[in-house]
Protein backbone atom coordinates (compact mmCIF):
# COMPACT_ATOMS: atom_id res chain seq x y z
CA UNK A 1 0.00 0.00 0.00
CA UNK A 2 1.62 3.48 -0.93
CA UNK A 3 2.14 6.25 1.80
CA UNK A 4 -1.25 7.88 2.39
CA UNK A 5 -0.88 11.60 0.41
CA UNK A 6 -3.17 14.58 0.69
CA UNK A 7 -3.13 18.51 -0.43
CA UNK A 8 -5.38 20.86 1.41
CA UNK A 9 -7.72 20.74 2.73
CA UNK A 10 -6.16 18.00 4.46
CA UNK A 11 -9.25 14.75 4.64
CA UNK A 12 -8.45 13.51 7.94
CA UNK A 13 -11.77 11.18 6.91
CA UNK A 14 -9.57 9.57 3.65
CA UNK A 15 -6.08 9.78 6.50
CA UNK A 16 -8.28 8.22 8.81
CA UNK A 17 -9.57 4.84 6.24
CA UNK A 18 -5.74 4.45 5.30
CA UNK A 19 -4.80 4.05 8.31
CA UNK A 20 -7.76 1.53 9.64
CA UNK A 21 -8.58 4.14 12.94
CA UNK A 22 -11.66 4.60 14.33
CA UNK A 23 -13.22 7.71 15.06
CA UNK A 24 -11.71 7.81 18.64
CA UNK A 25 -7.94 7.23 17.04
CA UNK A 26 -8.68 9.96 15.12
CA UNK A 27 -9.87 12.47 17.49
CA UNK A 28 -6.85 11.02 19.91
CA UNK A 29 -4.50 11.96 16.79
CA UNK A 30 -5.58 15.31 15.96
CA UNK A 31 -5.55 16.16 19.33
CA UNK A 32 -1.72 16.50 19.72
CA UNK A 33 -1.70 19.86 17.33
CA UNK A 34 2.36 18.75 16.66
CA UNK A 35 1.17 15.65 15.15
CA UNK A 36 -1.44 16.93 13.01
CA UNK A 37 0.86 19.29 11.58
CA UNK A 38 3.40 17.15 10.80
CA UNK A 39 0.93 14.36 9.48
CA UNK A 40 -0.56 16.88 6.84
CA UNK A 41 3.18 17.42 6.08
CA UNK A 42 4.71 14.10 5.96
CA UNK A 43 1.58 13.03 3.58
CA UNK A 44 1.58 16.42 1.63
CA UNK A 45 2.75 15.67 -2.48
CA UNK A 46 5.53 17.40 -2.16
CA UNK A 47 6.63 15.21 0.52
CA UNK A 48 5.56 12.49 -1.49
CA UNK A 49 7.62 13.84 -4.32
CA UNK A 50 10.92 13.32 -2.21
CA UNK A 51 12.93 10.31 -2.54
CA UNK A 52 15.67 8.76 -0.04
CA UNK A 53 18.43 7.18 -1.83
CA UNK A 54 20.66 4.58 -0.06
CA UNK A 55 23.54 4.26 -2.56
CA UNK A 56 26.52 1.79 -1.67
CA UNK A 57 29.90 3.74 -2.30
CA UNK A 58 32.31 0.84 -1.20
CA UNK A 59 32.21 -2.70 -0.75
CA UNK A 60 34.62 -5.56 -0.14
CA UNK A 61 34.12 -9.32 1.11
CA UNK A 62 30.03 -8.65 1.51
CA UNK A 63 28.80 -12.32 1.11
CA UNK A 64 25.51 -10.86 -0.08
CA UNK A 65 27.34 -9.25 -3.25
CA UNK A 66 26.64 -5.29 -2.42
CA UNK A 67 28.74 -3.78 -5.23
CA UNK A 68 29.26 -0.04 -5.39
CA UNK A 69 26.08 1.83 -7.43
CA UNK A 70 23.81 -0.70 -5.36
CA UNK A 71 20.85 1.63 -4.33
CA UNK A 72 17.41 1.63 -2.29
CA UNK A 73 14.89 3.89 -3.41
CA UNK A 74 12.46 5.19 -0.59
CA UNK A 75 9.67 7.76 -2.08
CA UNK A 76 8.50 9.94 0.43
CA UNK A 77 11.32 8.71 2.20
CA UNK A 78 10.09 5.84 3.81
CA UNK A 79 8.42 3.66 1.17
CA UNK A 80 10.74 1.01 -0.61
CA UNK A 81 10.34 1.03 -3.69
CA UNK A 82 11.54 -2.39 -4.48
CA UNK A 83 11.39 -2.42 -8.65
CA UNK A 84 13.93 0.17 -8.79
CA UNK A 85 16.01 -1.81 -5.56
CA UNK A 86 18.48 -3.79 -5.89
CA UNK A 87 19.04 -6.72 -3.81
CA UNK A 88 20.19 -5.94 -0.35
CA UNK A 89 21.36 -6.99 2.90
CA UNK A 90 20.00 -6.73 6.52
CA UNK A 91 23.20 -5.83 8.18
CA UNK A 92 23.41 -2.57 5.77
CA UNK A 93 19.93 -1.60 6.85
CA UNK A 94 21.04 -1.10 10.77
CA UNK A 95 21.35 2.92 10.58
CA UNK A 96 18.53 3.71 8.06
CA UNK A 97 15.65 4.12 10.50
CA UNK A 98 17.82 6.65 12.13
CA UNK A 99 18.69 8.56 9.11
CA UNK A 100 15.15 8.25 7.73
CA UNK A 101 14.20 10.55 10.93
CA UNK A 102 16.68 12.50 10.56
CA UNK A 103 15.84 13.20 7.00
CA UNK A 104 11.79 13.47 7.55
CA UNK A 105 12.88 15.85 10.37
CA UNK A 106 15.04 18.29 8.32
CA UNK A 107 12.55 18.47 5.49
CA UNK A 108 9.35 19.41 8.14
CA UNK A 109 11.62 22.08 9.16
CA UNK A 110 12.23 23.51 5.63
CA UNK A 111 15.74 22.41 5.26
CA UNK A 112 17.36 20.49 2.55
CA UNK A 113 18.38 17.26 3.95
CA UNK A 114 20.91 16.91 1.60
CA UNK A 115 22.94 20.18 3.29
CA UNK A 116 21.51 19.75 6.40
CA UNK A 117 22.74 15.65 7.31
CA UNK A 118 26.19 14.47 8.77
CA UNK A 119 27.15 12.36 8.68
CA UNK A 120 25.70 11.36 5.43
CA UNK A 121 27.38 7.80 5.17
CA UNK A 122 27.28 4.82 6.88
CA UNK A 123 28.57 1.17 7.06
CA UNK A 124 27.18 -2.25 7.52
CA UNK A 125 27.57 -4.02 11.15
CA UNK A 126 29.92 -6.40 9.79
CA UNK A 127 33.29 -6.19 10.69
CA UNK A 128 35.62 -6.57 8.07
CA UNK A 129 37.96 -10.09 7.19
CA UNK A 130 39.55 -9.29 10.55
CA UNK A 131 36.64 -9.90 12.73
CA UNK A 132 33.63 -10.76 11.04
CA UNK A 133 32.83 -11.12 6.95
CA UNK A 134 32.99 -8.13 4.68
CA UNK A 135 32.46 -4.26 4.56
CA UNK A 136 29.72 -1.88 2.78
CA UNK A 137 29.79 1.75 3.33
CA UNK A 138 26.63 3.37 1.84
CA UNK A 139 25.36 7.00 1.36
CA UNK A 140 22.30 8.65 1.50
CA UNK A 141 20.75 11.19 -0.35
CA UNK A 142 17.28 13.13 -1.62
CA UNK A 143 16.13 13.62 -4.81
CA UNK A 144 13.01 15.39 -6.21
CA UNK A 145 10.89 12.95 -8.42
CA UNK A 146 11.77 14.73 -11.54
CA UNK A 147 14.90 14.08 -11.12
CA UNK A 148 15.44 10.44 -10.76
CA UNK A 149 16.63 9.25 -14.24
CA UNK A 150 19.61 11.20 -13.64
CA UNK A 151 21.57 9.69 -10.99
Amino acid sequence: MPHFCCGEPFDWEAFKEHMGFSDEELRQWISDPKRAEATKKMCSPEMQRKWLIVEVVKSHGCANGLKPGDRLYFKGIGNLDPKRSSNWCGHNLLFLPLVQDAIHNALMQGKDPNEFLYPNHFSCVDTTLKYGWGYVESKVYVVDEEDLDKI
